[in-house]
């Protein structure tokens, strides 16, 4: 595929199974920014019937289809040369495919890229990279036409104000022997319309069964992605993503939404495709559930966000596909990804040197930079090294739960953006700029428990609970030690920008005012002690570990005591008067800090307070 010279904006067509996507991307940067997208619903395969041909007014069809978006580039002023057009499946098997083709230069003047079986099961690999911070796993991407099994790996990020920074080199390892398998979406309906007895049917399946055990045999899959539970799975593709969607139905009643609800009509509060994540064993549930629905009595009866008629025709058959794969791979965790062969195209792409950079980051520093309220980098690196100062150091490493490591600078960069909104409206938009509703929910390469840890922060940092239905939903997926961690850095951010809210984090240092803190082993007399001076510079070492294990987040808490230790903190006060300190405004922040982080609600179990054990985090003020 001709990859040479391109430069941004550009126009990327990918001509798939179920419907032909369009997108114009505005740069060349990690987050793949796109500036317009739509999906023009076209049908290749279904279109094809039984001979095989694509029928001429369906080409029709396409070729307006490309006419507008031929025009929308031009709107766009996307140079002609910036245009690449990708097909798939549907198209290579069609028996009209040249004269599809010719049909579409002739009108548009555009050369279409048609992919391999090989070549298509590597750049969806790469789309799924693109969607995500890290891959260590199975890749699976299912369209109307095929479904494709490779692997991913990519070695594990370290903090990014981290002297020790390691990260990835921006290369990815993929199988050599990616398997596609014509077991699409559309096309298994189709074979299961076909079966006309029970009989029929588990021939079939047995057929599929026997074509993913070779798959799983060809691909050769390193021994280090297996762990004990199984392997995580990175899935891509329509087919796919509806049974994401399916499974944020069905989980949102029972695990995200509080009793006082319950006469409400429950819905889950991220409703973002890419990093929702299930377990292998929902998965297997929902599989079992739904493969032997009929679907046209689910076209027509089920009612679930971002599932079409169309598609919820087709999920039985995907159901059917999953309940074959599973018999073969035990599979630990999805994660569901939005990339696919356009987001593919574009990362492929990318320098060496922006690959390697973490794509939710870079897309909140892109977001942030659009604003005038947005921090210098000198005021970045004080409040990062304030902050860090005042946390233990085993929450920056990179396979602490929290991932702090990243979240905590994306909070950093988003912490001033709200603060010139009407006070009572301040935490309200704050809380909901990572999620679904807010200006970061396109950006990829952050799981749906990473923007509820970072939506939280972004709220106390404005002073707390937001009147939203969906709050305690949100806070639900973090459980309550992660929310006094979240609590404690908004608070201490709120207190960072209540001293000097037009030069935070400098000002404050400048102030006089320092912290000391104090950690607590769990379960132990001893404590460590760092005494750390807001004004001495940061502490941002981390793990020093060359780990291929990624964080889980199969639980909606992984409450283990040892990655939560108790910790005091000393603010000590200027020895002189300094009215960025002693004002009444600041003073208050500073006195109800302790009050208002060890809240009763959410932030310590039942058990733990019973027993009179400290609270995760103390605050005690003194003067020099």
């Amino acid at each position: 595929m001709d990859k040479q010279n391109i430069k941004a904006p550009f126009g990327v067509v990918d001509m798939g199974s179920n419907g032909i996507r369009f997108g114009i991307v505005s740069a060349l940067a990690r987050h793949l920014p796109v500036a317009y997208e739509e999906r023009a619903p076209i049908g290749l395969l279904l279109a094809q019937g039984d001979d095989g041909i694509i029928p001429s007014a369906v080409i029709d069809e396409v070729i307006t289809s490309f006419l507008r978006f031929k025009r929308l580039c031009q709107d766009a002023k996307v140079d002609v040369n910036d245009i690449r057009v990708i097909a798939t499946e549907a198209t290579r098997i069609a028996k009209n495919s040249k004269e599809f083709i010719d049909r579409i230069y002739e009108a548009t003047g555009w050369n279409v890229t048609l992919l391999s079986k090989q070549e298509e099961a590597l750049i969806s690999a790469s789309g799924i990279v693109g969607s995500f911070n890290q891959v260590n796993g199975l890749t699976m991407d299912l369209g109307g036409g095929s479904v494709e099994v490779s692997y991913v790996m990519t070695s594990v990020p370290i903090a990014e104000n981290s002297s020790n920074n390691r990260g990835s080199d921006g290369n990815i390892r993929v199988s050599s022997n990616p398997v596609s398998m014509p077991y699409g979406a559309a096309a298994l309906k189709k074979r299961l319309e076909e079966c006309q007895s029970s009989k029929q049917r588990h021939a079939l399946y047995k057929e599929v069964v026997a074509e993913v055990k070779k798959a799983y045999n060809e691909t050769k899959l390193p021994s280090s992605l297996l762990t004990k539970d199984g392997y995580n799975v990175y899935m891509s593709g329509g087919g796919f993503r509806a049974l994401g969607y399916l499974s944020m139905a069905v989980s949102a009643q029972d695990r995200y939404m509080p009793k006082w609800t319950t006469n409400r009509q429950h819905v889950y509060p991220i409703p973002i495709i890419n990093g929702y994540s299930m377990s292998g064993k929902e998965l297997k549930k929902l599989a079992q559930r739904y493969k032997d629905k009929d679907p046209h009595d689910l076209m027509k009866r089920l009612k679930v966000f971002r599932i079409s008629k169309r598609r919820a025709s087709m999920i039985p058959a995907s159901c059917f596909l999953m309940s074959a794969i599973l018999e073969v791979f035990k599979i630990k965790r999805i994660y569901f990804s939005e990339g696919g062969v356009r987001q593919g195209f574009c990362y492929q792409l990318l320098s060496p040197e922006e690959k390697r950079r973490d794509p939710f980051l870079e897309g909140v520093k892109a977001y942030a930079a659009q604003s005038s309220f947005a921090l210098t980098q000198k005021e970045f690196d004080a409040i990062y090294d304030i902050l860090v100062d005042a946390l233990p150091v085993l929450f920056m490493d990179p396979r602490h739960p929290l991932q702090l490591y990243r979240l905590l600078p994306a909070a950093i960069h988003l912490s001033n953006l709200t603060s010139h909104y009407p006070k009572e409206t301040r935490a309200f938009v704050a809380f909901h700029m990572p999620l679904a509703s807010g200006p970061l929910a396109n950006v990829p390469g952050i799981s749906h428990r990473e923007r509820a840890i970072l939506s939280i922060i972004l709220a106390y940092r404005q002073g707390g609970a937001v009147p939203d239905p969906i709050f305690y939903a949100i806070q639900a997926m973090v459980g309550r030690r992660g929310i006094a961690v979240c609590k404690y850095l908004g608070r201490l951010m709120e207190l960072v920008f209540a001293v000097s809210p037009l030069h935070p984090g400098v000002g404050l240092i400048e102030s006089g005012l320092s912290f000391t803190t104090i950690v607590y082993a769990e379960d132990s007399d001893s404590s460590s002690v760092s005494s750390n001076s807001s004004s001495s510079g940061g502490n941002s070492s981390s793990s020093d570990t060359d780990s291929d294990d990624e964080f889980d987040d199969s639980a909606i808490e992984r409450d283990n005591a040892s990655d939560y230790p108790s910790m005091h903190l000393k603010i000590t006060l200027p020895k002189e008067f300094s009215p960025l300190v002693d004002a009444p405004a600041v003073m208050s922040v500073i006195e109800t800090l302790d009050k208002k982080v060890n809240t009763k609600k959410f932030d310590w179990d039942e058990e733990r307070r019973r027993l009179k054990c400290p609270n995760l985090f103390s605050v005690e003020v003194c003067r020099q």
